[in-house]
């Protein structure tokens, strides 16, 4: 049985794994949509996943808030709350966090493959592009931390030696 102090916790932890079995949901559709190469639906899956990312942030910060008040201390580690229960929900706790940390990971492993796809699909439309339409085969620019695009940068970098040379 669970003691009534941390059943807003535990329940809170289900809907943090809830929120992680959507996001996964939603990140092997974005896959396929990438791999069929379907824009709208790529797009479309795009802005939910983002959606999702922030409603699991937002169940983060609301369980950091309720360790905190929860624990003697304040302290926001729920490792340390676990640490100090000393009843049936120490277990059911400890695995609740196991899973999550579980689904970090594996959401990890899922976002990295889904960015791969984006830039082979990246790829190979530059390199269907320069086949196609060999005279408009420079790659578009793309925006550094800085802002300024590629292209802009070695404009740049050209019109500079032409001036020392």
């Amino acid at each position: 049985m669970i003691n009534t102090e941390y059943e807003p916790l535990v329940d809170l932890l289900r809907n943090e794994i809830e929120a992680y079995g959507r996001l996964f949901h939603l990140l092997e559709m974005q896959r396929t949509a990438l791999i069929q190469q379907d824009i709208d639906a790529i797009i479309s899956h795009n802005q939910e996943v983002e959606n999702q990312t922030a409603h699991i942030k937002r169940l983060n910060r609301d369980r950091l808030k309720m360790v905190s008040e929860l624990h003697p201390d304040g302290v926001s580690r729920i490792i340390s709350l676990v640490d100090r229960i000393e009843d049936n929900s120490k277990e059911l706790l400890q695995e609740l966090i196991r899973e999550i940390n579980r689904l970090i990971r594996e959401s990890h492993r899922q976002l990295s493959r889904n960015q791969m796809l984006y830039r082979r699909a990246l790829e190979i439309s530059r390199e269907t592009l320069r086949v196609l339409r060999p005279d408009r085969s420079e790659v578009p620019g793309i925006y550094r931390r800085d802002g300024i695009t590629n292209s802009q940068r070695r404009n740049g970098t050209a019109a500079c030696i032409a001036r020392l040379a």
